[in-house]
């Protein structure tokens, strides 16, 4: 649903509008491998420097759900929202963090994005407003989907870019291996020793709590090393009518109706 429905729908006493959420991580994500996005004090920059919350305001009347690592609120036991508040709008941090990195008059930034994907297009526009409170010069770059797909997916020839990660199969695996160093989609380039030590760690133990902090302790390693700018999962409204039930949402951007149906 658009803003202008969702408003409309609110309104019809007929009708309850659930968020049952994309269930993808959006997010700036960097090239860890290209200058000066290999340093990660510049990387923690670009954290500080974002507001999230007018993100969310300016693409969708504030809803969706603000994130701050590489996992979305519907897989439950693995997500940490307490992530979320790591990387606080403070400008004045993140100045001193790019003095400190050897930029304190800022950089350029080429954000390339998928044209059509309006919201990612959207939220672009929103942190190249945000970002020149620190001196960074973002310029869009536009491309076609077939254009992203090889030549910053595959190839990995690009700055930065916005889009949404989901996961290939209902398992907090598959959105976290992504970024292991020998990983074929990881296409950021990230390169940590202690992460791939703790994906080793995850897939090697059948102790189902082991493996759940294993990943929740990946996900503090991606924030703490700003491998991305985290926004949030975003919205995906639905309108119910009054006296229907059996509405599920599951962790992938799909909705089963099977097990709709209306009260006796």
């Amino acid at each position: 649903l658009s803003s202008t429905q969702t408003a409309q729908l609110a309104e019809d006493s007929d009708f309850t509008i659930y968020d049952g959420g994309m269930n993808l991580v959006q997010a700036l994500y960097l090239n860890n491998a290209v200058e000066p996005l290999n340093n990660v004090k510049v990387r923690q920059a670009l954290c500080y420097a974002a507001n999230r919350q007018e993100v969310l305001d300016m693409i969708a009347d504030g809803k969706g759900t603000i994130i701050g690592s590489s996992m979305f609120p519907a897989f439950g036991k693995y997500y940490v929202p307490a992530l979320s508040e790591r990387y606080n709008q403070d400008i004045e941090k993140a100045k001193e963090l790019l003095k400190e990195a050897g930029y304190p008059d800022g950089f350029e930034l080429t954000i390339t994005v998928p044209n059509n994907y309006q919201q990612h297009i959207d939220t672009a526009q929103v942190l190249v407003e945000q970002l020149k409170a620190i001196g960074v010069t973002a310029k869009i770059q536009q491309i076609e989907w077939d254009s992203w797909l090889s030549d910053v997916y595959a190839d990995r020839k690009f700055q930065s870019t916005v889009v949404g990660v989901d996961a290939s199969n209902m398992t907090a695996r598959a959105l976290l291996e992504r970024f292991t160093s020998t990983a074929d989609d990881n296409f950021i380039n990230y390169n940590n020793a202690e992460y791939d030590q703790l994906f080793a760690q995850a897939v090697a133990t059948y102790d189902d709590a082991a493996q759940t902090e294993l990943y929740k302790q990946m996900e503090h390693n991606l924030t703490a090393n700003a491998a991305n700018v985290y926004i949030q999962d975003l919205a995906d409204l639905v309108a119910v009518r009054q006296g229907l039930e059996g509405v599920v949402f599951y962790p992938i951007y799909v909705l089963d109706l099977s097990g709709i149906h209306y009260t006796a």
